[in-house]
């Protein structure tokens, strides 16, 4: 498997389960996060390789990484 099936298989798992935990389908969960890293990059100047977002019951974590300043 080369590095880059690998990186798609997790990111594709990243959306089942934060679909799962927003009780919506992952479509929907997917264009969520690029709604967010689109309206955060309008401010900040990152790519989308550095930007994660993750869901919990409680919260909602916005994680910007890579970036040097």
């Amino acid at each position: 498997m080369s590095v880059q099936s690998v990186h798609v298989a997790k990111e594709r798992l990243k959306i089942l389960l934060l679909a799962d935990r927003m009780h919506c389908t992952p479509e929907t969960a997917e264009k969520f996060t690029e709604d967010m890293y689109h309206t955060v990059s309008k401010y900040l100047s990152i790519r989308p390789e550095n930007f994660c977002i993750k869901f919990t019951n409680e919260e909602i974590q916005i994680k910007i990484t890579g970036e040097k300043f």
